[in-house]
Formats: C-alpha cells, structure tokens, sequence
C-alpha cells in the first residue's frame, strides 16, 4: 500500500488581539475622531466628552492614553501631519509621472491645504495663542513637523537641496504662503487669488530648483 503522509496540523486561528495591539487601534479612534471633531466644530467645542463618543471609547479609556485634553489634541496633530506627510508621498509619486515634478509638487501641495482634515491643524493653531498649555506642547509638534517637512522635500528633489543653500528656504516660503493663503480662503475662497498662487510659486520653484544658475 502507499504511504499516506501524516496531515500538518494548520496554525490555530488567534481569536485575541495583544494588549500592543488594542492600545494601537484605541489611539488610533482617539486619534481620528479628535482630528474630524475639531474640523467640524472647532477647538471649544471639542471635548474630551465628543471625542469619546466618536470613538466609541469610555472617558477612562481615553485618560489611560492622555490625562489632558492638550495632550491630546497635540497628539493628535502629529498624527495627521505623518498621515499628511505619507499621503503626499504618494501623490507625488503619482503626479510626477508625467516628468513636471515642479509643478506637482506645488500643486500636490496646494492641495494638501486645501484638506478638509488639515482644519484641525489650524483650529490647533490659533487656539494655541491663547492657551499656554496648548502652545507648549504644539510647539515641539510643529518643529518636527516643519522638520519633516524639509527632509521630505529634500528627498524628493536631492539635486536641487544639495545644489542651492537657500533651498530649504523655498520650501518654507512656499508652506508659509499655501498656508496662509488656506487661512484666508477658510471663509471666503478666491479661485483664481489661489491659481495665481501656484502658478507664481511654481516658477519661483522652478528657478530655485533649475540645475542652471541662470534659471529655467
């Protein structure tokens, strides 16, 4: 008779997440529900109270992660500015692939302002004017942000960032100038103020990042 191999017995199925795990997945509904909260309702009208509800976690969950509502939120910063760095990395990737990496990356960053997410950030940001707690715990948040900014930026244009001691410059006047066009535009928006924008930052762009001193 022929030999009939022994079965392998199969892995059984894991049934329960590890406490690494579930710690994860709760930050990350805190995370996420605080970012569309303060979109939708501003800085004083998100509480820790909405927040949970948003989540679908306890207040005590939530406490266990952050003791404070500053805490939170700034974490919650951070988190969106990862989410808003690797999602542009993406894009780039795929706007770029006509060969006008200029111009996508002005324009891919335009649109990242122009977010409906990124409305957390500014309500962060102004509220933090007047609250100390908030101020001091955002400020080393948008230092690495602004950090991570730069060494994306120098990554997806190597050349240009070795080439040009004033390139990381460029790339802070251009977030300086999307952002402060988007803050402006929160109420009243001006399509063609904002094409204006790009189109001009796009040819400084170009100049800053051209491998030819005289400019493109």
């Amino acid at each position: 008779m022929p030999s009939r191999s022994a079965p392998v017995p199969s892995a059984p199925p894991r049934l329960r997440r590890t406490q690494a795990e579930r710690r994860a997945s709760t930050r990350e509904r805190l995370f996420e529900a605080t970012i569309e909260a303060l979109s939708e309702l501003g800085y004083g009208r998100t509480t820790t109270t909405e927040v949970c509800r948003r989540a679908g976690v306890s207040q005590g969950a939530l406490f266990n992660h952050f003791a404070t509502k500053a805490e939170l939120v700034s974490a919650a910063a951070e988190h969106l500015f990862a989410a808003l760095i690797a999602d542009y990395r993406r894009g780039f990737a795929a706007a770029a692939a006509d060969g006008d990496r200029v111009a996508a990356a002005t324009h891919l960053l335009w649109s990242t302002f122009r977010e409906p997410r990124l409305q957390a950030a500014f309500e962060l940001t102004l509220a933090a004017r007047t609250d100390v707690e908030l101020a001091a715990r955002l400020a080393p948040v948008a230092d690495r942000h602004g950090a991570n900014l730069r060494a994306e930026a120098r990554t997806l244009f190597p050349e240009a960032a070795a080439r040009n001691p004033e390139f990381e410059a460029v790339i802070d006047l251009a977030v300086s100038a999307f952002q402060g066009a988007a803050l402006g535009g929160a109420a009243v928006r001006d399509e063609a103020r904002d094409e204006r924008l790009v189109a001009l930052l796009t040819r400084l762009a170009r100049v800053a990042f051209s491998p030819d001193p005289g400019g493109a």
